[in-house]
Parts: structure tokens; sequence; C-alpha cells
């Protein structure tokens, strides 16, 4: 059985592995180290016996002008072991991430996915998500599109 917990400082050399599995281009165990600080309790492990099969990264953000500022979720990093990809594990954790985020005070959410990664594109549009616009060069070797997804309805 899958279960969600808080990541914790432990888990960041598993979580850094499962990262360089998935992504050509990986965060660093630093920028980990970090996020762990900034991101609370929306930094999520997925654990099956005792092992960790998947992470997300969440953060909320106060974007606009002074005096006119929006509170919005952002979804940094999610990854799944490739050998449980497919299998809902995604499903949980961004669940369980929007959630907070909307308990946050955030009103939508948004991510960044490259473009080539077509996947991963039609299962957040399965989510509720939709482009919103290109990101030149966001990933460096490849663009990025922002996609973004009301979270009102969770409530």
């Amino acid at each position: 059985m899958v279960s969600l917990r808080v990541a914790v400082e432990d888990d960041l050399e598993v979580i850094h592995g499962i990262e360089q599995s998935v992504y050509p281009t990986a965060w660093t165990l630093n920028f980990f180290r970090l996020m762990l600080g900034l991101s609370g309790d929306m930094f999520l492990v997925a654990v099956e016996n005792g092992e960790i099969i998947g992470y997300t990264v969440g953060e909320i953000k106060k974007m606009g002008r002074v005096g006119d500022t929006k509170t919005v979720g952002h979804i940094l990093n999610i990854a799944v072991m490739k050998d449980h990809q497919g299998s809902g594990i995604g499903t949980m954790l961004m669940d369980d991430v929007e959630l907070k985020l909307r308990s946050g005070g955030a009103d939508v959410v948004y991510l960044e996915v490259r473009e080539s990664n077509t996947g991963a594109q039609a299962v957040y549009r399965k989510r509720g998500y939709l482009y919103v616009r290109n990101a030149k060069d966001y990933y460096g070797d490849e663009d990025g599109f922002i996609m973004m997804k009301s979270l009102t309805k969770l409530e």
C-alpha cells in the first residue's frame, strides 16, 4: 500500500536518485535541500513498503502588483520511479499537493513541462490544466510549456 508523507532531510538522496533516473536535466541535491526548507508540507514523498517511489514539490507564491496580488500555487517538480509510473502514484501526489495549495489560499496552480513531454502534458490536461504560454529555452536545451489549473473546484 502506498502512503504519502512530508519529505525529511534523510529522504533527499533517494529523491535525488529518482530525479536523476527520470529527468535528463536533474535538480542538484543542494537544490532539493533548499526546497525542503522552503516548501514545508508541500514537499511530499510517496512510500511503498518503506521505499520512496515518488515525490512532488509545491510552493505558494504571491504574484501581481502592490495592492493587487493573488495567491498562486506552483508545482515545481514531480517524479515517480519508472517502474511505478502509470500506477496512480503521480495522481496521488498531485491530488494531495493541489489540496494543500488550495488550503494555503491558492485559487490557481501552474507548472512547467518540457515541450517534448507530450505524455505528461496529456496527463496534466486530463487533470484540468490548460496551456498558457511557451517559455523559450526554459530547460536550457528545450522550451517549456506553462500550464495552469483552477483550484476553486477543490473546495
